[in-house]
């Protein structure tokens, strides 16, 4: 199991090495109204982090989840397959909320 955090919004996300000095960003945003473009109320984002310990930088990518599992499986899933093809470590440095 993936550390899993929560980030100043109560949103879950796990924060990896990817490259040499890069970071990774990968948390769960739930959503109603017009912000719910896909109609699922939730929404897995990707951006690029400075250092090990700070927020997104740059802009996100969304993708709608439409699958039935939690916010810390899709968290694990999609970094385990990330960290899988791309050859980087697994985050496993930071405590589980």
């Amino acid at each position: 199991m993936f550390p899993v955090r929560l980030d100043q919004s109560n949103q879950p996300y796990i924060q990896w090495p990817q490259g040499q000095g890069g970071y990774k960003r990968a948390w769960i945003q739930h959503r109603t109204g017009a912000a719910d473009w896909a109609g699922t109320g939730r929404y897995l984002n990707i951006a690029r982090t400075p250092d090990a310990d700070s927020g997104p930088a740059g802009n996100a990518t969304d993708f709608p989840i439409f699958c039935t599992s939690n916010d810390a499986q899709v968290l694990e899933a999609f970094v385990a397959a990330v960290c899988a093809i791309t050859g980087c470590q697994f985050p496993v440095t930071v405590p589980e909320i």
